[in-house]
């Protein structure tokens, strides 16, 4: 089914409903991805930009100490991982960068979560998105909403496994353009793992909220449950591409195919 988004206008003449549905929560959680945007945008495009330009990347943008926490990754690595190769720290920048290049690859390929990969995968990502090759994805759907909930008072925050620079990133250089404005915090793994309770009232300490007041919004299940415990009205949202939710989770929670079906 074909979802088509509000627009602003239908949202302006449906005014008065739109506000009886917010006055249930005095502040809004997001999930990214699966919610606010494409399940699969940090698969297809983020992690293939990184994949395809990280040579043209350390050649061009790296100067040889910026190499050096990659060099000593991918020494540390090879003691463990065959198809890592050892670089030498004295090895000419040419040789350091076709090393780095192949074990970067091979990294994205067997999806290891390395910090100093991490690293480097923010910085060209921020490269991309200020240089307009890459913008982030986010549903028809999701803008016209977050701003009429901005304009009730109503603050928004997100709270993503991914940082918290990606984050302002993705939304900052979005598709809808800058969404920023709009968002009141962001949240990452910084706060706790997104499947745990205590994470959730964390964030209700740190926004100064009732969680029975706020309303959590994501398409895992785990998550949903994780937020529930803590006291959060949690929804779950249903998106093209998303795993399959289970017959408990679907009894347990209310779905929303669409922001504009906020209640």
């Amino acid at each position: 089914m074909v979802i088509t988004a509000p627009s602003l206008s239908m949202l302006e003449r449906v005014g008065p409903l739109v506000r009886h549905r917010m006055a249930s929560f005095k502040a809004l959680v997001l999930d990214i991805e699966g919610t606010t945007s494409s399940i699969s945008f940090v698969k297809d495009e983020l992690f293939p930009y990184v994949y395809n330009n990280v040579e043209t990347y350390l050649k061009n943008k790296c100067a040889d100490d910026r190499l050096l926490p990659l060099v000593e990754l991918s020494n540390a690595e090879a003691e463990a991982d065959s198809d890592i190769k050892k670089i030498a720290e004295d090895a000419t920048k040419e040789v350091k960068v076709d090393c780095l290049t192949r074990n970067i690859r091979t990294w994205i390929d067997k999806d290891k979560k390395l910090t100093a990969m991490k690293q480097l995968q923010g910085e060209m990502w921020k490269d991309a998105y200020e240089q307009n090759l890459v913008k982030g994805h986010v549903y028809d759907d999701v803008l016209p909403v977050l701003q009429k909930l901005h304009d009730s008072g109503i603050p928004i925050y997100i709270y993503s496994s991914g940082s918290v620079q990606a984050q302002k990133l993705l939304f900052g250089y979005s598709v809808a353009g800058d969404m920023t404005k709009v968002l009141s915090g962001y949240f990452d793994t910084n706060v706790g793992y997104k499947q745990e309770s205590s994470s959730y009232a964390k964030i209700a300490e740190n926004i100064k909220q009732d969680p029975a007041k706020i309303l959590f919004l994501t398409d895992v299940e785990k998550e949903a449950y994780a937020a529930k415990e803590a006291g959060f009205q949690s929804k779950l949202v249903l998106r093209e591409g998303n795993a399959p939710l289970s017959a408990k989770a679907l009894e347990d929670f209310q779905t929303i195919s669409s922001f504009a079906e906020l209640a």
